[in-house]
């Protein structure tokens, strides 16, 4: 299956109010919590714990070294003494996790050196080194991303500057903010993958770091900022190649296979940040926003701090949220306490009031076919919904494979156009989890 040449799409309402808001750092928190796990990945396996509870900390030291390609590495986010590790379960997800008491001092890790590589082997342990993960979503290794090089010629790097959902903004900010470090990010990708053009995609909701980030790079042919229509899901990859290199990725195909690789701009920036002071990746920026909270902001935290945390550092709350996402309103993850704890990849906290988050109850499908119509890779949402009321499972396992249910990148489209309020994006993810649990029972049972 292609991906379509005419690529549908949603207009949204961005409610961006905090893209004029530079990042502000929050107080230093009583404590951490680190999950070794990504939590957000389908793939995600743990990293191991390499300290135990009394041990001090420094910011920028290990604390849990990565396994595979489904891991990063963790470091300390605060200097202090490790409390505890401990089961840690959010949102229906669980994890081992390290708990650090800070002790308010911020000491970096003596350790840390900048890094020197001289080749792309040692590059890429560089890279793994600095626990850097993808920040547009899924928390994939950096490291293992760029592994592509080994084996493929990455020609063309498609910087991914997009944020086509709604609330987030925290890209925006780094794109306005660390232009430096984009540019640090372009020379090194440009000096061990030997890759010839970086197109750094941006939708046109974004003119100031349109213009920021041309004018940078204006004397550099290697380098192309392209302006995207502000349409949704523009960031996501197949639809982000598509409109900005006019190639489509096959499925099971590789995109190394073209000669590109995609990565999220702030991504670049935290690996370009290892190389210039050797501090691994501890904090981020966030977007706080929603109409439950009172200041909407964004904010440099250290990974592993509250929700709670980041309420304090927006003036509080309106009014009890009836909702909390981690990421955007389109494809974020609703979490159940303000105390589950900020990750890697966590760009946005949403918090919205009831009156936002009042549901019409679902009615039965009118077979209007706008699911269809509007999903970017062409697929059936009303189909995936049909099978998951089966009861016999090996028919249920039969429709999603013919359907191609794993192709489905959960952006949410056919919900938000489904006039019958059917909750088809959470009944494809659903129908995923039971494909791979069906695929993976049956491979282990020889059936």
């Amino acid at each position: 299956m292609s991906l379509k040449k005419s690529i549908s799409s949603l207009k949204l309402p961005h409610y961006k109010s905090t893209a004029g808001m530079a990042p502000v750092r929050i107080p230093i928190p009583k404590e951490v919590l680190l999950p070794v796990s990504p939590m957000n990945s389908h793939s995600a396996t743990n990293a191991e714990p390499v300290v135990q509870v009394g041990d001090h900390v420094t910011v920028g030291q290990l604390i849990a070294r990565e396994k595979d390609r489904g891991s990063a590495h963790i470091h300390a986010s605060v200097s202090g003494t490790v409390k505890a590790i401990e089961n840690y379960t959010a949102a229906g997800k669980k994890a081992l996790a390290i708990r650090i008491e800070s002790d308010g001092k911020m000491e970096k890790c003596p350790d840390l050196k900048i890094p020197q590589p001289t080749n792309l082997d040692e590059f890429l342990q560089c890279v793994r080194d600095s626990g850097a993960v993808g920040l547009g979503g899924a928390a994939y290794p950096v490291w293992a991303k760029l592994s592509a090089a080994q084996k493929s010629h990455i020609q063309t790097v498609l910087i991914n500057g997009a944020e086509c959902e709604p609330f987030i903004t925290c890209d925006h900010r780094v794109m306005l903010e660390y232009g430096d470090l984009i540019q640090k990010g372009i020379e090194l990708l440009k000096q061990f993958l030997g890759s010839e053009e970086f197109i750094i995609g941006i939708e046109k909701n974004k003119p100031d770091a349109i213009e920021q980030l041309t004018e940078r790079f204006k004397d550099d042919p290697a380098v192309k900022v392209l302006p995207l229509s502000s349409v949704y899901p523009q960031g996501a990859k197949q639809v982000l190649l598509y409109n900005a290199t006019g190639k489509v990725v096959e499925k099971g195909q590789r995109m190394a296979s073209l000669g590109v690789i995609i990565i999220n701009v702030y991504s670049l920036v935290k690996m370009a940040e290892y190389f210039v002071t050797g501090m691994p990746m501890v904090e981020r920026i966030v977007t706080v926003e929603g109409s439950a909270v009172k200041e909407p902001k964004n904010l440099i935290v250290p990974i592993g701090v509250t929700v709670r945390d980041l309420v304090e550092a927006c003036g509080g709350l309106k009014e009890e949220p009836a909702k909390i996402i981690f990421g955007g309103a389109m494809m974020g993850k609703t979490q159940d306490s303000l105390d589950n704890v900020l990750l890697k990849a966590t760009n946005a906290v949403v918090l919205m009031n009831r009156k936002d988050t009042e549901k019409t109850a679902p009615s039965p499908c009118i077979h209007c076919g706008r699911c269809v119509a509007v999903c970017p890779l062409g697929l059936n949402p009303a189909a995936f919904s049909r099978a998951m009321e089966l009861e016999d499972e090996d028919k249920k396992a039969a429709i999603l494979q013919k359907e191609q249910v794993r192709v489905c990148m959960e952006c949410g489209c056919c919900s938000y156009v489904c006039p019958a309020h059917r909750p088809l994006a959470e009944t494809n993810n659903k129908a995923i989890g039971f494909i791979r649990n069906w695929e993976k029972a049956h491979k282990e049972g020889g059936k």
